[in-house]
């Protein structure tokens, strides 16, 4: 009979799995079934565009590694990113997935040459004509770019993609294919694709491939942090790990306690820490103990394996953060007063964590994203008026949140990316720009701290403030934990903006990563107050519509909205809403500035 060890290792690998690839000339595309979550950001796209969800009978991403690299290379020029509807015939799909649109099968349309796109999908059904698809595009609408037009009175794009050199510039790259009819396929192309969207139903297991990539994922090992401090004086929380990763969190916690028997160590508290496909524990001791104890506990192999016991600080420490090397801490506002394994005590230099980054404002003068962004306002705030819009350009901040999407793409297959609203008071919204998002505190501002800003609730401090010390707790806030929120509603937004007659909001490209759906009432109103990152939130709810991914887990939460009808005050909400727990998901594009 094998052992625990021997059969989780022997687990299949990613490779082996079948994956839903089709080719058509050299280029080769695979289609993934989106989770609810998504599904949910397709439908909410296509009614805002003027579509009736109830076209949709079904959808899939599109994931072409070649065409996005292609298309990076564009999103570098100064422009602005369209989402825009592209109907075609279905012998067309195949080839656009996988090669992206072909200037040479082109017909010469009524407003010149290049490929149509159109900003409302019953248009583009329309040129579908017995088609049963329609293509989701992003496209980058290039400054000063005369061989690409916007006709207002059509809504059309013409992206004549061709340059002066003689190449073909990658402006318009698919991302999503939508189904509005049953398929009958009849051409060899036709057909693969059937087989392609039909091989979807079986899933990708992505267990193998992150097995293989974390220690620990396989069979108990030691746990990789730099820097960890060594203890000098006695201890009363400590991180175990990583443990058995086949265990239940009840079979775990019994290991780790059968574990420390032997040396009579009294917990008051283990709690289990789940990375990926790893597994250990925070312990909380009911005594202190020495160092030379600890270094005992240090040396004992758990079933046969060693395994790292790392001392736990419960107050600064006057050494740098490690993870600030990486790039960013969690924990450096958090002092624990809910979760005491959400605080991390190292030192956060200001200059680090609020980088004064230089950035540009001036008057959008873009046609096409006008309009675009005129429409997204008026769906909800239709009585906007002396409208202003704003482009925002910083470099800084541009250039951590494409870091942070390359690492998103290769955590998952096909991340959303999505255009949100974020309303905030003018005392932050300069700060936002300058700096970027940050997650709140879960300590309140004290109004004498020198950092105190008016009409900010929770501090813009470390953990090592003396001012800024009172927990922060539930004021009809923070509704899904400790993070930043958007809305697809510019109504919903507007109530944060704290002025009275002109507002202005900011429209922000936000990268959610695989978000975990929210659809449901909390048990209580502040269940999830305490939350600074996205766990799996089913003790939270009165029921789970999703299956948390342990696996590759979740960054974000998309909240879905419940209506007037469907939601309970307190305990959910009546429009949809979306929660980032690190700066990088987030970059301001646009400040809207109009009177209601």
């Amino acid at each position: 009979m094998p052992s625990w060890m021997e059969v989780f290792t022997a687990a299949p690998e990613y490779e082996e799995h079948p994956q839903p690839t089709f080719s058509c000339g050299e280029g080769k595309c695979i289609l993934l079934r989106p989770s609810e979550a998504k599904t949910i950001g397709i439908k909410q796209c296509w009614k805002e565009t003027g579509g009736d969800p109830n076209d949709i009978i079904g959808s899939w991403q599109i994931c072409n590694n070649e065409l996005k690299k292609k298309f990076r290379e564009t999103e570098a020029l100064p422009g602005d990113l369209i989402q825009a509807w592209h109907g075609t015939g279905n012998a067309n799909i195949a080839p656009i997935c996988c090669n992206g649109f072909d200037p040479n099968k082109r017909e010469r349309g009524l407003y010149g040459d290049g490929d149509y796109f159109a900003s409302d999908p019953k248009v583009a059904k329309f040129y579908c004509k017995s088609g049963s698809f329609i293509l989701l595009c992003n496209l980058h609408f290039l400054e000063n770019e005369k061989q690409q037009k916007w006709i207002e009175e059509k809504g059309y794009y013409v992206m004549n993609m061709n340059t002066n050199e003689g190449t073909v510039r990658m402006q318009a790259l698919p991302v999503q294919l939508v189904q509005i009819k049953e398929f009958d396929p009849k051409t060899p192309e036709e057909k693969e694709l059937h087989q392609a969207l039909e091989r979807t139903k079986e899933g990708i297991s992505q267990r193998g491939v992150l097995q293989s990539l974390q220690w620990g994922a396989q069979k108990p090992n030691v746990i990789h942090k730099d820097d960890a401090p060594l203890p000098n004086e006695n201890i009363t929380h400590m991180h175990f790990g990583w443990l058995n990763p086949q265990y239940s969190h009840e079979k775990l916690i019994k290991s780790v306690q059968d574990h420390f028997r032997r040396h009579n160590l009294s917990m008051e508290e283990i709690i289990v820490d789940h990375n990926g496909l790893r597994q250990g524990v925070f312990i909380k001791l009911s005594k202190e103990i020495t160092p030379s104890t600890f270094a005992t506990l240090r040396e004992l192999r758990y079933e046969g394996h060693k395994v790292s016991l790392l001392n736990f600080i419960p107050r600064p420490i006057s050494t740098t953060c490690p993870k600030l090397r990486k790039g960013y801490c969690r924990g450096w506002n958090l002092r624990g007063h809910h979760d005491w394994t959400a605080a991390c005590w190292y030192e956060h230099p200001p200059e680090i964590i609020f980088p004064t980054c230089g950035y540009t404002r001036k008057i959008l003068s873009e046609p096409a994203k006008i309009d675009k962004i005129f429409d997204r306002l008026w769906e909800s705030v239709p009585d906007a008026t002396d409208i202003v819009i704003e482009s925002i350009v910083n470099e800084d901040l541009n250039r951590r949140y494409s870091d942070w999407k390359k690492y998103l793409q290769q955590k998952h297959p096909h991340m959303q990316e999505l255009e949100l609203w974020h309303g905030t008071s003018k005392e932050v919204l300069d700060s936002i720009l300058t700096r970027g998002f940050q997650p709140p505190s879960d300590t309140n501002a004290s109004p004498d701290c020198p950092n105190f800003i008016p009409g900010t609730s929770t501090t813009h401090c470390s953990n090592h403030c003396s001012y800024c010390v009172e927990p922060h707790n539930h004021n009809m806030c923070h509704m899904y934990g400790l993070g930043v929120y958007f809305a697809d509603s510019a109504k919903k937004s507007q109530r944060y903006c704290k002025s009275e007659g002109r507002y202005s909001q900011l429209l922000c490209t936000v990268n959610l990563g695989s978000p975990c759906l929210i659809r449901g009432n909390l048990i209580k109103q502040d269940a999830m107050h305490h939350l600074s990152s996205c766990v799996c939130p089913e003790d939270y709810l009165d029921r789970v519509v999703q299956p948390y991914n342990q696996t590759t887990r979740h960054e974000t939460y998309h909240v879905d909205g419940l209506g007037m009808k469907g939601h309970r005050a307190g305990l959910s909400v009546i429009n949809s809403e979306y929660v980032i727990f690190a700066p990088s998901h987030a970059v301001a594009k646009y400040v809207v500035t109009y009177s209601a």
